[in-house]
């Protein structure tokens, strides 16, 4: 019998890999759909089907998606502040880029889809965790792309029958993250710069809470999500906030880093506590995060050395 077919979206990036390397254990044929505009060829391993092109190609989607069992759509426009400049190419990507998939799927017969969507569409309510049934309130254009890429999932399943479900990720960490832009996640900023033992950029207060999770979790509630019948919306995160200046102690502490952090105004977009509540998630999939920050930061930062160590070559 052949073995199932997963095609994933941006599966040349930080997540992506991860999510290919999970089916793959599960002795799935992975495919990869990718620009490469934040992928990177070496993150895809050999016998993996690597396809460079643009995820608003409707023919190059069409002709990926076309034989694939399953659809992990991961590429996507992610940064909240940058998408404040560039909408329109937020929504091109995010919105158009999601719908040219979503009708590749249903028109090839694709038994199932999982979309990556965000915690950015939450209201900013401080310090209550974020459920799945509270009422979304974007506040960046990103979260907007995001929130209407759930909004097109639902007409896909009401109106074509493509099962599918979209999952709202918190602060996703782990090795393999750029760090190569200001508009970055945290941890692979402050890892990169406290290992060449710069001061970290903390912004606000850094009072500001995240729900850190590592990525090897969320592959592991991404291959769950894509094996199940489970529809709608689920949040995918620790459950367990933890501020932003914390994070910087701990990683200057594990890198042995300069202690006095630089402070700058809050960037645009940001949210001030963002917590998942995951009872949901565990109820309809048996999923929860295993993996501490602490745990998580060591693989990490370890990535981050070697990596440093062959540039400096």
């Amino acid at each position: 019998m052949s073995r199932p077919r997963v095609l994933v979206t941006g599966g040349a990036g930080f997540i992506g890999s991860f999510t290919a390397e999970r089916f793959e254990r599960e002795g799935w044929e992975v495919r990869i759909l990718d620009d490469l505009s934040s992928g990177d060829r070496r993150n895809c391993a050999e016998g993996w089907e690597l396809r460079v092109a643009d995820i608003g190609d409707r023919g190059a989607v069409a002709d990926a998606v076309s034989d694939c069992e399953t659809v992990v759509h991961l590429a996507a426009f992610t940064s909240v502040p940058e998408s404040l400049e560039r909408h329109e190419e937020c929504y091109r990507i995010n919105v158009g880029g999601t719908f040219q998939v979503l009708e590749a799927c249903a028109s090839a017969g694709t038994r199932r889809l999982v979309f990556a969507s965000s915690s950015a569409v939450y209201a900013e309510l401080p310090d209550a965790p974020k459920r799945e049934t509270d009422c979304p309130e974007p506040i960046s254009p990103y979260a907007v792309s995001k929130l209407e890429g759930e909004h097109l999932c639902a007409a896909f399943r009401e109106a074509r029958g493509l099962s599918s479900v979209a999952l709202r990720f918190f602060n996703v960490f782990g090795p393999r993250q750029p760090a190569d832009s200001d508009y970055a996640a945290a941890v692979p900023i402050f890892a990169e710069r406290g290992l060449r033992g710069e001061r970290l950029t903390v912004y606000g207060d850094g009072k500001q809470t995240r729900d850190f999770v590592y990525a090897e979790d969320v592959a592991e509630a991404i291959f769950s999500a894509a094996v199940s019948d489970a529809e709608g919306t689920l949040n995918v995160g620790t459950g367990r906030p933890i501020d932003v200046l914390a994070l910087a102690d701990s990683i200057v502490q594990l890198t042995g880093g300069v202690a006095q952090h630089r402070f700058e105004p809050p960037r645009p977009g940001d949210v001030r506590s963002s917590t998942a509540d995951v009872a949901q998630i565990a109820e309809v999939l048996g999923w929860k995060a295993r993996t501490s920050l602490e745990a998580g930061l060591s693989p990490t930062l370890a990535w981050w050395r070697e990596r440093l160590a062959t540039t400096k070559r």
